[in-house]
């Protein structure tokens, strides 16, 4: 019984269909501060979380101090280089433009195909958005339909 509830997965959001997906607009996260560089490509910084100082008791408190001391202190960023595509995906994810819309910018500036863009440019969104790097803007009727395929709870962004 107890260990049903450690190892309970999390609900999955619906899956999303393709003509949905193409109607997302990718906006960056603005805790996410970037620039580029003289190449035109995009280096990201994101302040990391700074743990929790939780202290129980003597011997904890001992043991956290001398593990601070041991440690070396945790960066206080974390920095992303992306490359050329990667960049120009970074910069075309402005909340205005939906992902259609950047794999036609895509289709353009490399030549390729519809497809050849669509399917890693998802994944790298996914990539982003796992990351935090990224949310969706959902086109209204799409998140009342996620919202209610997912029991109510809101779906604003992804």
């Amino acid at each position: 019984m107890v260990l049903s509830r450690i190892f309970r997965k999390k609900p999955k959001a619906p899956p999303l269909a393709r003509r949905d997906f193409l109607r997302l607009k990718p906006v960056r996260n603005p805790i996410a501060k970037w620039e580029k560089d003289d190449e035109g490509r995009i280096k990201i910084t994101v302040p990391t979380t700074k743990p929790s100082k939780r202290r129980e008791g003597k011997a904890s408190s001992k043991v956290v101090n001398l593990l601070t001391k041991l440690l070396p202190e945790p960066p206080k960023e974390k920095r992303i280089q992306l490359d050329e595509i990667g960049s120009f995906v970074w910069e075309m994810c402005d909340g205005e433009k939906t992902t259609k819309d950047i794999i036609d910018h895509l289709c353009q500036k490399y030549k390729l195909l519809p497809r050849e863009a669509e399917v890693p440019l998802s994944k790298y969104l996914n990539a982003l958005a796992k990351r935090g790097l990224i949310g969706f803007i959902l086109p209204e009727d799409l998140r009342k339909r996620l919202e209610k395929a997912s029991g109510g709870k809101s779906a604003s962004s992804s």
